[in-house]
């Protein structure tokens, strides 16, 4: 006889409630009770979400980054402890980035080499920048949150840096965009933007380009960080549009 499966029947009633009302909206969500028995930390995850209000077209079922992992990987486990005994903040439609003093491109490019994962080019990314619109270095350790989603956002595409800025938009920084991708790989093996561009709009090198990430694994099978003029756009570039913490957390 076959051992029994428990299933959570407040959770059943949850998904089909949040099916219902999805479906008024135009999508199409379908669940099934293998789900609950394949897959009962995704099933979770998403009952989690939708009880916390997240709203139905942001809601996502990929896993919180595991930050002290991430932190301890860049050799700053005692540095990111530190600095989570002043943050709390939390929301299940984002991943919330900590960007910590001592963090940068380098570090965590390095880090990931160290993995095996291959980036191209191989350059100084740290000596190539000029501005950012926000520097753990420069201005302090702080927390940044962007939509939790494997592909940049859909509402930019096709959208310049110049365009961007002129209705302005805070988008997301080189550094922001590494130890992003970074904690995503290392909590799931897996990568971001792998069918499009992050435009990390709230960086510049030297010249004014805009520094970009992606992986392309049919093409170079690594990491790859290319440079586009403030005026260049197209479908494939997207900016992450970065969400800053509550006023009650910046004074905190």
């Amino acid at each position: 006889m076959a051992n029994p499966i428990a299933v959570n029947f407040d959770s059943v009633k949850i998904l089909i409630a949040f099916a219902e009302h999805a479906q008024k909206h135009g999508l199409e969500i379908t669940y099934d009770l293998q789900v609950f028995i394949d897959e009962p930390e995704r099933v979770t995850r998403l009952v989690k979400y939708i009880k916390a209000g997240a709203p139905i077209w942001q809601v996502e079922t990929l896993p919180d980054i595991n930050w002290p992992a991430v932190y301890q990987k860049l050799g700053m486990e005692a540095e990111y402890q530190e600095f989570v005994k002043t943050t709390n903040w939390s929301n299940p439609s984002l991943w919330i980035v900590p960007a910590i003093n001592g963090a940068t491109c380098n570090k965590v490019v390095a880090a990931m080499k160290n993995d095996g994962v291959k980036f191209w080019p191989n350059k100084d990314l740290d000596a190539s920048l000029s501005r950012n619109d926000r520097d753990p270095n420069k201005d302090g350790s702080y927390v940044v949150g962007f939509r939790r989603t494997i592909e940049a956002d859909e509402e930019n595409k096709n959208l310049s840096a110049d365009i961007l800025a002129e209705h302005n938009h805070k988008g997301i920084t080189l550094l922001e965009r590494l130890l992003l991708g970074a904690g995503y790989f290392w909590t799931t093996g897996q990568h971001l933007d792998v069918k499009n561009i992050t435009l990390s709009t709230g960086s510049r090198d030297l010249v004014g380009s805009v520094p970009s990430v992606c992986f392309f694994f049919s093409v170079y099978g690594e990491v790859f960080v290319s440079w586009y003029g403030p005026g260049i756009r197209h479908d494939s570039l997207r900016s992450r549009s970065a969400v800053p913490p509550p006023v009650a957390e910046q004074l905190a």
